[in-house]
């Protein structure tokens, strides 16, 4: 298995968060181990993972963009955030479940018995934090917005 697929689907909150919220927990790297070379079917969902990826960066922009823009309220912003949030949402999940297909799929590969543990801890870990990564988002987008805004300089 790939480590840079494991370690891209794991660390996907670093993409998907805006900056303001670049203080999220990271995300703890499986341990790396010899692997033999990657399969068409990981070359394949290796490219899903980039073309995701992509994708939560977009989200970030989308979201640092409205958390940036001077001429809304608070309210509005939040609002806004959360419709782009909402529409990122089922994007997260269908790669969530893709990403444990696939890594439990590698896992009963017997060319992989040697990493299976660690695949099937992959299997388990990486799509949790997937979903649970809008909801931090959203604690996120909250925090930022209950924070004191900067003082003018002068």
């Amino acid at each position: 298995m790939s480590l840079r697929l494991v370690l891209a689907a794991t660390a996907t909150l670093a993409f998907a968060a805006p900056a303001f919220a670049q203080d999220a927990p990271a995300a703890a790297a499986p341990p790396v181990t010899a692997a033999p070379a990657q399969s068409p079917e990981e070359v394949a969902f290796e490219a899903k993972g980039v073309a995701f990826e992509a994708e939560s960066r977009q989200m970030g922009v989308e979201l640092q963009a409205v958390m940036e823009d001077a001429a809304l309220d608070n309210a509005t912003k939040k609002t806004r955030a959360n419709a782009i949030v909402d529409g990122y949402e089922p994007k997260f999940e269908a790669f969530a479940v893709e990403l444990e297909t696939f890594l439990r799929a590698m896992a009963a590969n017997p060319e992989r018995a040697a990493q299976k543990d660690q695949i099937l801890a992959a299997a388990t870990a990486a799509p949790a934090q997937l979903r649970g990564a809008t909801a931090q988002i959203r604690a996120s987008i909250d925090q930022a917005l209950a924070a004191p805004a900067p003082a003018a300089a002068n």
